[in-house]
């Protein structure tokens, strides 16, 4: 197969599965923001030059006690500040100041004049708040002494006790900046998050599947909204005939069924549902398009394939009586195994089903008894319609293709990566099986124009009200086109008249 170019094409990427994707982040997001938030936290700590400051003002007056002490205190104090601050830094004052605070002397002492007046400031600045308050306690319980050495003219007097106060020699607004630092983080995770994505080359919408993929897209099944949540969803599985299903899904699972109406016209009997991976909804797409065809009023027999794990007991609401691996174990005839198949009185449909995983049975598909079940199956019933094993993780859906009529391939929106799809598309194509093509399901997209985001198909919350363009559960009526029970009691009554 050519390799695709890499090149990221626009056009193939949905909104919605942007959304999504970062949705399914979040955590990833957040953990990015709160590191941001608390390293930037962390940085600035470091940065921060935290300085403890201890002063005490003193008073400076002439030994000569002159009445005009106010100009010749102020000039004297100017003369004493600037001898203070030398003094405070010498050896004199050091070894005074160390003798009475001991080894807790770790600071810078400094001593400014307050502007025209005869008051000098004395600071200790240290990096402890005890060594700054000792280092002053010290300077006052020396002063008188240290005069001596500052001015045979000038009286130091203390006009206050000593204050503490914090100072930071770098401002940093911290909120602000951490702020930033989370928002600048999570912005940067969601640019690699959202570069993955690209690169993880799925098939998003239809503009994808038709460039990206190597096969006919059959058609698009639309999301189905569940409200509720995923709870609600476990506890009601999707079938058309449920009245809560809407219109766009009903309507989308009947126009795959007509392909298949088609492929039977031409004598295809055997159809194999399969998938690259888990949970990409081929079981529910298997079942659905059964129902669909078994209310033409043809026989339609399903089969469950997936016996490693088997859920349409489940989304049929059904209690398995005979289980198909353990008459496969058993080493039940053909004709034995087809005879315990299951009919649904409700829709009509006939089913081979599993009502636990079997984790052995590789070789029991393979064999020559499933062949035969098949031809008798092509003999007995209008319809088959098998659900395999993904072909991803097993080997089994190739087996199986060889004697099944026709196979398709469930690609579910932005599951898969699209060179994953080729090769399973070009296995199929291997088989004996003539390959139909691919289902996209579980499609959802942005509608440009309906307010928000829609799925498909005008139901749901879209363009058209809670559940369809025409009413609660569809166009015609409650159920189908006719009525209640759909086109088979449309013929019921036509017979009646």
């Amino acid at each position: 197969m050519e390799k695709k170019d890499k090149q990221i094409r626009w056009s193939e990427i949905e909104p919605i599965c942007v959304l999504r994707m970062l949705k399914k982040n979040i955590l990833v997001i957040v953990l990015a923001a709160l590191i941001g938030f608390f390293g930037s936290i962390t940085v600035i700590q470091s940065l921060l030059d935290t300085t403890y400051k201890s002063s005490v003002t003193f008073a400076v007056r002439s030994r000569t006690g002159s009445m005009s002490f106010a100009f010749e205190d102020v000039t004297i104090a100017g003369e004493v500040a600037a001898i203070y601050s030398e003094l405070l830094q010498s050896d004199v004052m050091t070894d005074t100041v160390r003798a009475t605070v001991g080894k807790d002397f770790k600071g810078k002492i400094t001593a400014e004049q307050i502007a025209k007046t005869n008051l000098i400031t004395v600071t200790a600045s240290s990096e402890s708040p005890k060594s700054a308050l000792l280092i002053i306690q010290a300077i006052m319980d020396n002063y008188a002494d240290l005069s001596d050495y500052i001015s045979s003219t000038a009286v130091l007097t203390p006009l206050s006790t000593p204050v503490l106060s914090v100072q930071i020699a770098r401002y940093y607004n911290q909120r602000k900046i951490s702020v930033l630092a989370a928002l600048a983080c999570a912005v940067m995770m969601s640019a690699v998050l959202f570069y993955i994505f690209l690169k993880s080359d799925t098939v998003q919408n239809s503009v994808g599947a038709k460039n990206q993929l190597d096969a006919h897209i059959i058609t698009t099944i639309p999301h189905e909204r569940t409200k509720g949540g995923r709870r609600a969803k476990r506890s009601r599985e999707l079938k058309i005939n449920s009245p809560t299903i809407s219109f766009g899904f009903a309507e989308a699972v009947h126009r795959m069924a007509s392909k298949f109406e088609h492929e039977h016209a031409k004598g295809k009997k055997v159809f194999l549902f399969s998938s690259v991976t888990q949970a990409e909804g081929k079981s529910t797409l298997a079942v659905n398009t059964a129902l669909s065809i078994a209310s033409k009023d043809v026989s339609v027999l399903l089969i469950d394939l997936d016996l490693r794990r088997p859920v349409q007991h489940r989304i049929l609401g059904m209690k398995v009586k005979s289980d198909l691996g353990e008459m496969l174990k058993n080493d039940l005839t053909a004709q034995e195994i087809l005879n315990a198949a299951q009919r649904d009185d409700e829709s009509g449909l006939f089913t081979l089903l599993n009502g636990r995983p079997y984790s052995d049975m590789i070789e029991s598909i393979r064999s020559d008894r499933m062949n035969e079940i098949l031809i008798l199956a092509r003999e007995q019933f209008d319809y088959t319609i098998i659900d395999s094993p993904p072909l991803g993780f097993f080997t089994d859906s190739e087996s199986i293709s060889d004697v099944a009529d026709t196979s398709v391939l469930v690609v579910r929106q932005d599951t898969v990566p699209a060179p994953q799809i080729n090769d399973a598309i070009d296995a199929l194509r291997a088989g004996k099986a003539d390959f139909l093509g691919c289902i996209f399901n579980d499609v959802r997209r942005y509608r440009a124009g309906s307010g928000g985001y829609g799925y498909g198909y005008g139901y749901g919350y879209g363009k058209y009200g809670k559940y369809g363009k025409y009413g609660k559960y569809g166009k015609y009526g409650k159920y189908d086109k006719y009525g209640k029970y759909g086109r088979r009691s449309h013929t019921a009554d036509t017979k009646k008249k």
